[in-house]
C-alpha cells in the first residue's frame, strides 16, 4: 500500500478515532486503526478510508488521499496521531513495504511503525439503509441537556446511556415525528423532545404500523455524535438501526454503535403530574447564588435549602468543618411557605446546559419530586425531575 495525505486532513479523522479505540484494551489488535485505498482514476483513487472500533462503537470516515497502490493496512492509533500532530503542515507520504512495516516521510522527517496484519482486524458492522434524519443542530442541543443524567455506575448499565424515542413518523411520510431523550440515574431525570423534527426518508420501509421507535444508547456514542455533528457541514444527519446497533450518518463519517440491552425505567411513570407551585428565578442570579452557597456546603452530601416563604427564597447551606452560608433571592412567589433540600451539583448540572434567562421550579411539598424547566423553551419540551434530600 502506498499513498499521500495532507497532514490536517489526515489529523483531523484521526482525532475523531480516538475518542473511539480503546487507550488500554486487553485486545491488542483493538489499538489500531484500519486504513484503506484503491488506486485508479477520480474518485476512487483520491480518498483514504479509515475506520477504529472497541467492538462496541465503530467510526468509519475518510480524507482525500492520492493513492498510488492498492491495499489495506493497520497502525497503532495513538502513536499514528501523536506523530502526525508533530510533523509540519505538509503531505505526508505512507509506503508499506511488505513485510509488516509502513514508512512515513514528511519533509526530513521520516518514521516506520510495524503494521499488523489486516486479516486480525474484526469485521466491522454492516451499515444498512438509514430512513430516519433530523438536523445536526437540533442533535447538537438535545443530548447535552440529557447526557449529563446518566449513571457513573457501570453496574447500571441500563442507565448508561440515552432513551431515544421516535414517535409518529410511521404513520404518515408526510409528517415528521416527535424526537425525545431521556436519562436518569436514578436520582434525577432529564427529558427533552421537540415535536416535528425527524423526517423519514420517501419510500423507505418501516415495520407496519409501528409508530415509536426506541434507542438505549451509550452515552459515550451520544457523546461523540455531539462532536461529530458539531464539525459537520451537513444540515440532517440520517440514522437507523438493526437488531443490535445503532447509525449515524454526520456527513461523510459513519458511526455505529452496540445498542444496550435491557429495559429503560418506566420514567413517564416518575413525571410530575401535580406540582402547582412555581418560583420563577433568574438564571443568571440563581446560579450565582448557589455557587456561593455552595462553598460551605457539606463536602459529602453536597446539600443546600431553599426556604420559600412570601416574596422571597433563602437558599442556605452549612456544615461542620466550614460553617454557614445564606443567600436571599427576591422572587414572585405568595407562600404557603416551604424548606427543600437538594444536592447542589444536581441543580447546577441542570442550569448549566439549560441556557436559559429564566428557570422555573415547580413543586408539590417538601418531599415529592420537583422539577425544572426553562422558562423559554425555545420550541423544545425540557425539563428536569430531582428528588429532594431528607433534611
Amino acid at each position: 500500500m502506498e499513498f499521500s495525505v495532507a497532514k490536517a486532513d489526515l489529523l483531523k479523522e484521526l482525532t475523531f478515532l480516538n475518542n473511539v479505540v480503546e487507550k488500554k484494551t486487553t485486545i491488542p489488535i483493538l489499538s489500531n486503526i484500519l486504513l484503506s485505498g484503491e488506486a485508479g482514476s477520480a474518485p476512487a483513487g483520491n480518498v483514504l478510508t479509515l475506520a477504529g472500533t472497541d467492538l462496541d462503537a465503530t467510526l468509519k470516515t475518510s480524507c482525500p488521499a492520492a493513492i498510488r497502490h492498492s491495499g489495506t493496512a493497520l497502525l497503532p492509533a495513538r502513536r499514528l496521531f501523536d506523530i502526525v500532530r508533530n510533523l509540519p503542515d505538509a503531505d505526508i507520504h505512507f509506503k508499506s513495504d511488505g513485510s509488516g512495516n509502513m514508512t512515513m516521510t514528511c519533509e526530513r522527517s521520516r518514521f516506520r511503525l510495524f503494521s499488523p496484519a489486516p486479516e486480525g482486524y474484526p469485521a466491522l458492522p454492516e451499515i444498512p439503509a438509514l430512513p430516519l434524519s433530523v438536523s445536526s443542530g437540533i442533535l447538537r442541543t438535545m443530548i447535552p441537556r440529557v447526557l449529563f443524567a446518566t449513571s457513573q455506575e457501570e453496574s447500571r448499565y441500563q442507565l448508561n446511556g440515552v432513551q431515544m424515542v421516535v414517535d409518529g413518523t410511521a404513520t404518515d411520510e408526510s409528517q415528521a415525528g416527535l424526537l425525545r431523550m431521556v436519562a436518569t440515574d436514578g436520582h434525577r431525570l432529564a427529558l427533552i423532545e421537540r415535536p416535528g423534527c425527524v423526517r423519514l426518508d420517501a419510500g423507505a420501509s418501516v415495520e407496519k404500523g409501528k409508530t415509536r421507535i426506541s434507542f438505549l444508547i451509550p452515552k459515550k456514542t451520544m457523546a461523540e455524535i455531539v462532536r461529530l455533528a458539531a464539525d459537520t457541514t451537513a444540515t440532517e444527519i440520517a440514522f437507523g438501526q438493526d437488531d443490535r446497533h445503532v447509525f449515524f450518518q454526520v456527513g461523510g463519517r459513519t458511526f455505529a454503535s452496540r445498542l444496550l440491552a435491557g429495559q429503560f425505567p418506566n420514567y413517564e411513570g416518575v413525571m410530575p403530574k401535580s406540582n402547582d407551585k412555581i418560583i420563577v428565578f433568574e438564571t443568571d442570579l440563581l446560579v450565582a447564588a448557589l455557587k456561593r452557597v455552595g462553598v460551605i456546603a457539606d463536602e459529602t452530601t453536597h446539600a443546600v435549602k431553599l426556604h420559600a416563604t412570601e416574596g422571597r427564597v433563602e437558599i442556605t447551606s452549612q456544615s461542620p468543618e466550614s460553617g454557614e452560608a445564606v443567600e436571599t433571592l427576591s422572587v414572585d412567589y405568595p407562600g404557603p411557605s416551604m424548606t427543600i433540600t437538594f444536592n447542589v451539583g444536581y441543580l447546577m448540572d441542570f442550569l448549566a446546559v439549560a441556557h436559559s434567562t429564566q428557570t422555573r421550579f415547580e413543586f408539590k411539598d417538601e418531599i415529592t419530586q420537583i422539577q425544572l424547566r426553562p422558562a423559554d423553551g425555545d420550541g423544545y419540551d425540557y425539563r428536569y425531575v430531582v428528588m429532594p434530600m431528607r433534611a
